[in-house]
């Protein structure tokens, strides 16, 4: 198992301005919008810190009971469970001012970033054990929250914060897990 607490990551303004602007339907936002957004993800850099448990096993060695969406010929998968923690509705909690009119769906769009550059980590840090291996990495394969329950029998979700409510969902909301294949890559013939 390997646990990686506090890695940096950048908040993605324009990312952020594009999920609004699809959220609230509008073409262009506002000058208002604009400045509440950038002034949004200049404090949440800032105070996010992401954290991962995940581990890897072979397919003789486990009896993977989250086998969902399995290429055909994989040797190894690698779950993951990654948290931002609460830090982003304690801040707009504290002070709604800076997120502006539209704070809900700013703290949704910057969380939403912040899961998805963590998942980007963790799939090069992945990538790059695989490739020692002379594999490759599947897709990422989002778990359903049913799932939740199976994958914290794998990976000690306690070493990041990260619990279980009572109906199956990740305390804090802020969390995902997934997980990766490991596919051999093809031998090429040597002339």
């Amino acid at each position: 198992m390997r646990k990686i607490k506090n890695f940096k990551i950048s908040i993605r303004t324009r990312e952020i301005s594009r999920i609004i602007r699809k959220l609230l339907n509008m073409e262009e936002l506002t000058i208002e919008i604009e400045e509440a957004i950038q002034k949004s993800c200049f404090v949440c850099e800032k105070i996010i810190k992401p954290a991962v448990v995940y581990d890897t096993f072979s397919k003789e060695a486990m009896n993977f009971s989250l086998e969902i969406d399995s290429p055909e010929k994989w040797i190894a998968v690698s779950p993951y469970i990654l948290t931002i923690g609460n830090v982003l509705q304690e801040e707009y909690n504290r002070n709604k001012n800076i997120f502006g009119e539209y704070g809900v769906q700013i703290v949704s769009a910057i969380s939403a970033d912040a899961l998805e550059q963590s998942r980007n980590f963790v799939q090069k840090l992945l990538a790059s054990e695989a490739s020692d291996e002379n594999c490759e990495l599947s897709r990422n394969i989002d778990l359903p929250k049913q799932y939740n329950s199976d994958i914290i029998n794998y990976l000690p979700a306690d070493k990041i914060n990260l619990s279980l409510s009572d109906d199956g969902g990740f305390i804090p909301e802020s969390s995902i897990a997934g997980l990766y294949y490991w596919i051999p890559l093809k031998k090429r013939n040597r002339k």
